[in-house]
């Protein structure tokens, strides 16, 4: 996994073999020159990766322990304003004095970065080796981030002689081996400085000390340089797929390139909005759309994607995970929080949440936004849309409507922008090069997806009532920690498909795919298991096993398809009455007639059938 450059003269790797991108074409192609037969080729730049394949190796971002994701941040800041820049030596020597490094040091953690662009980079080779974590003990490392959390980042800001002192008392109680007084500074100076200055001082002190806090929120200056995430709940009542019955307000997160008001990406869900919605809004900015039309079935191009520079979201304790940061971290984005109370910081994403839910008031079963707009509507009764029929809608909008549209603060169509943004035209230059992409994503969505933490059983994992098992997990059976506990491990799921999981190896420190335990099993979202859990329990089926929930889902899909077969005979049934304009009105009695028989005929196959009584039948 890395990030892939699309600058000209960057170095790519196409069939295996080593290129150097010699132009860019438009805006998902660019040409690319083999370094040693200079043979020159235009390809796709998803068809590009960073590395030879066959010696890429997969790396995930949590494979690395807080510690070690600390320290290399740390590193980093001591080194982030001298790389990619002209430096002399004593710059060099002058950050390592004020950190005590020598300037070996500081030129091979600079050599090594500017070589990856990639924070995990700066992460020792020892700890990649598989000396992972903190060396202390298990029992005294909890007691330390134990004491740390409830003493240091505390706003009473107690000293540090207070918080060892405790740390020595708990670790004296329990017979342990106190740390060195040193080991905890060092600990401390591993806390994300941003974190600590929030708990200790509040957090406007902490904003006010990182972000632009009193500001206005910076226009882009070229495309991708600032991204807007925010959610709303759209004004519209969806529908189940197998009953057409109402069954609620979907939300919709929205991500918008600040420089071209473009929509980078989105995610819609009947789910409120957390963390899961903000991941999958993230990955659909990283990532190409082309796959994603076509399972909308949309006709259109939708090429914006790649990594920004700066992504703001919505103020939530919940919207943002250390997952997600670790993700941003790596590949240079700024994560930045809205600040209370600060419109300025979001109006680009809410104006276009609002033209959108705008449009949303034009179709059935829409509630408007107010009560004076709505009236007598009745909009549950209306409803018609599903969720997925929804999406395809607003995707359509997005790509054909609102991008080709004019924008009166650009003075131009999103789309025509964000390509004189990487183009130019005669007044403006333009960058000349498109976003960097990343080789590789798949790993990305693993890292972003929802995390589990769940012991193996003989029979494999189970989450939800749904068991999941793979040879990979045998090895783990009955395998305990030192207090003869079963081991938790950390598993991922999507919960658009959960017909897998991804199991994380600690000591391969891979994640591997294991499906259900039952292999013919549906496939299924984990919202298509809350609609079968809601029906086994409307129908008082309480004590329901794996396997009553598969069939159960078995179930409503068949109900849905008959529900499908009988509105397209329906559908197909009215489409053979004779249309309105086709019936001319007349004095003439005799085509009066004719169009009655016109009628008549539609019923030439209709059986009739003979009522009897109940009394009758018992005496046949």
């Amino acid at each position: 996994m890395a990030k892939i450059d699309l600058k000209i003269g960057s170095l790519v790797f196409f069939d295996n073999e080593q290129y150097k991108i010699y132009r860019v074409v438009n805006l998902s192609e660019v040409s690319i020159e083999h370094t040693i037969t200079k043979k020159v080729l235009t390809v796709n730049t998803s068809q590009l990766s960073s590395k030879q394949t066959d010696k890429k190796e997969k790396i995930y971002l949590n494979n690395y322990s807080d510690n070690e994701w600390a320290e290399a941040k740390k590193r980093y800041e001591i080194i982030k304003n001298l790389v990619f820049q002209k430096r002399s030596r004593k710059d060099v020597e002058e950050a390592g004095k004020e950190n005590d490094l020598s300037a070996v040091t500081i030129y091979n953690w600079i050599k090594i970065y500017e070589q990856t662009s990639e924070i995990s980079s700066l992460i020792s080779k020892t700890s990649q080796r598989g000396k992972k974590g903190s060396r202390l003990d298990e029992k005294v490392e909890n007691i330390v981030q134990e004491i740390l959390e409830d003493l240091y980042l505390n706003k009473q800001r107690y000293g540090f002689r207070k918080i060892f002192s405790k740390i020595e008392r708990e670790c004296k109680k329990l017979n342990l081996e106190t740390p060195h007084e040193n080991t905890i500074r060092n600990r401390i100076e591993t806390i994300n400085p941003k974190d600590a200055m929030k708990k200790r001082y509040g957090y406007k002190a902490a904003n006010k000390h990182f972000t632009n806090y009193d500001g206005e929120y910076p226009e882009g200056n070229y495309p991708l340089e600032v991204v807007q995430i925010d959610h709303t709940p759209l004004d519209i009542i969806v529908v189940d797929k197998v009953y057409r019955k109402p069954i609620g307000k979907p939300y919709l997160t929205l991500a918008i390139d600040v420089y071209s008001r473009m929509i980078a990406g989105l995610y819609i869900s009947l789910q409120a909005p957390g963390y899961f919605n903000v991941s999958q809004c993230l990955l659909s900015v990283f990532s190409k759309k082309d796959m994603f039309l076509d399972e909308q079935k949309v006709e259109g191009t939708w090429e914006i994607f790649g990594l920004p520079r700066v992504i703001n979201v919505d103020n939530g304790a919940d919207l943002v995970s250390s997952d997600m940061q670790r993700v941003c971290d790596e590949f240079g984005i700024t994560l930045l929080k809205r600040p209370v109370a600060r419109p300025q910081f979001g109006a680009h994403v809410e104006r276009v949440l609002g033209t959108i839910n705008k449009e949303v008031h034009n179709l059935s079963g829409t509630t408007f936004s107010n009560i004076t707009q709505k009236g007598t509507y009745n909009s549950q009764k209306e409803a018609t849309y599903t969720i997925e029929e929804l999406t395809q809608w607003i995707t359509h909008y997005i790509v054909n409507i609102y991008h080709k549209k004019y924008h009166h603060g650009i003075n131009m169509s999103p789309i025509n922008k964000y390509i004189k943004g990487i183009f130019g035209d005669d007044d403006t230059p333009g960058t000349g090069i498109l976003p960097s992409i990343i080789d590789e994503i798949d790993n990305i969505k693993i890292a972003l997806l929802p995390t589990f933490y769940r012991t193996i059983q003989k029979d494999g994992i189970t989450l939800d009532g749904i068991t999941y098992y793979s040879d990979v997990l045998r090895h783990w059976i009955g395998i305990t920690d030192d207090t003869k506990n079963r081991i938790q491990h950390k598993i991922k799921r999507d919960p658009l498909n959960i017909q897998k999981i991804f199991f994380y190896d600690p000591e391969i420190k891979e994640y591997f795919e294991v499906p259900y335990r039952r292999m013919y099993a549906p496939v299924m979202t984990l919202w298509d298991l809350y609609a079968v859990k809601r029906y086994l329990k409307d129908n008082k089926i309480l004590n329901y096993s794996e396997e009553d929930l598969f069939e159960a889902y078995e179930l409503l899909e068949n109900m849905e398809k008959e529900a499908s077969t009988k509105q397209k005979q329906t559908k197909l049934r009215k489409s053979q009455y004779p249309k309105m304009s086709n019936l001319v009105q007349t004095e003439d009695t005799q085509n009066e007639k004719k169009i009655i028989n016109g009628f008549d005929s539609l019923f030439d196959d209709i059986s009739t059938f003979k009522v009897t009584h109940k009394k009758e039948d018992d005496e046949n």
